[in-house]
């Protein structure tokens, strides 16, 4: 028999806190000391301290002052154009001239464009769709 919990059948909790235990003693646990070859000499209270900063204790080690500046940056090389930018312009070219066939701008995208020969008339067909 499937019953389902209520918050009557749940035992009731109480605020009473119950007394902790006593506290045992433990030994201190001895830690054998590192071998002085293996991470450099150990140090102790005799040993001073350097005042040299550490790693990076400004938060701007390893930057240059002017790489913070916005003016500082550098530009940004333009890209080379794309397979379909330099398609699409021979497209326009070999368009606009009488009597050119899609076999043509096809032969002349592979070898300007360097696509292969399905790359290109796939790019042509594209191209004619967008520019008309």
């Amino acid at each position: 028999m499937n019953a389902k919990t209520t918050a009557t059948d749940l035992p009731k909790t109480t605020n009473d806190q119950k007394p902790a235990l006593p506290a045992v003693a433990t030994a201190p646990q001895t830690v054998a000391p590192a071998s002085p070859s293996a991470a450099g000499p150990i140090k102790n209270a005799s040993t001073p301290i350097s005042s040299t900063p550490t790693a990076d204790m400004t938060g701007t080690e390893g930057k240059s002052v002017t790489a913070d500046s916005p003016a500082a940056k550098p530009e940004k090389k333009p890209k080379p154009p794309t397979k379909m930018e330099i398609a699409s312009s021979i497209y326009l070219r070999m368009s606009a001239q009488k009597d050119m066939t899609r076999k043509q701008i096809v032969e002349q995208f592979v070898a300007e464009a360097k696509l292969s020969a399905a790359g290109a008339s796939t790019y042509y067909q594209l191209i004619k769709a967008k520019l008309g």
